[in-house]
């Protein structure tokens, strides 16, 4: 039996996308192989996407490491132009439902997909940096040597010795003019560095707009690209979060299930 899948990557966070059920968790053995990047398709994570009750679509996102997610953002936005292709939705909105609840989202000529985020709490500094959750947790350290950051090694130093099992994604962020920063990443469930990561600019955004006062819109331009992180701060946290960015449908491809 083959089965047909998508590869998709925004802003070179890449990702299989399949449409299927999603009434059962798909094998970690299964998705880790996909992932691969040796002996498999190769990318950052697996999604699952099809129709729900209550919205256009829903999304079940797996790390490459075979495991069910938490919120993906860059993951987000391509499934949402999967989800146009496969008529789950026509024109430029949709609703989507993924493991944090329910989002909005906005298809834009062009090539880009803007989702919005559920309301987030302000940073909290700890460890050395700066937590926040975005759908997915995340520790935001500033540095003025971005390019000198091990990001391997102290990815992996923090997400487990800082964050236990459960671990959380590790981000560094340096200021540049005007409302821009440049940042990397080191994902969980990945346990590498990603060329972006869209809960992460999310999360790097709060903290700048809170460290260095940056105002909304705020850019991030991370390895893969440049994503913008739009926001309502207020003095108990942030609404109206919304992050746009490039999405590429790459190839279509298929394996033996």
């Amino acid at each position: 039996m083959f089965r047909r899948f998508v590869k998709y990557h925004g802003s070179g966070n890449d990702f299989v996308v399949v449409r299927g059920a999603l009434d059962a968790v798909w094998p970690a053995i299964l998705v880790a192989e996909l992932c691969h990047r040796r002996f498999g398709v190769g990318a950052d994570g697996f999604m699952v996407v099809g129709p729900v009750d209550g919205a256009d679509f829903r999304v079940d996102y797996y790390n490459a490491d075979g495991n069910l997610g938490s919120l993906c953002g860059n993951g987000s936005r391509c499934a949402v132009d999967f989800a146009r292709t496969q008529g789950l939705f026509s024109g430029s909105t949709c609703t989507f439902v993924a493991a944090d609840g329910l989002h909005r989202a906005t298809w834009h000529e062009g090539g880009r997909v803007s989702v919005g985020f559920a309301d987030a709490p302000n940073p909290v500094a700890q460890h050395g940096g700066w937590f926040v959750d975005t759908g997915s947790p995340h520790h935001v350290i500033p540095t003025a040597e971005l390019d000198a950051v091990d990001a391997v090694e102290e990815g992996r130093t923090l997400r487990y010795g800082a964050y236990g099992a459960a671990g959380a994604n590790i981000n560094w962020l340096k200021k540049e003019g005007g409302e821009a920063c440049a940042m990397r990443t080191y994902e969980r469930g990945v346990e590498d560095e990603t060329l972006s990561c869209g809960t992460g600019a999310v999360a790097a955004a709060l903290v700048a707009h809170r460290l260095w006062g940056l105002k909304s819109p705020v850019q991030l331009s991370a390895p893969g690209g440049l994503l913008e992180v739009a926001f309502t701060a207020h003095s108990e946290g942030f609404t109206d979060i919304v992050l746009t960015g490039p999405v590429a449908r790459v190839f279509d491809g298929e394996w033996t299930a």
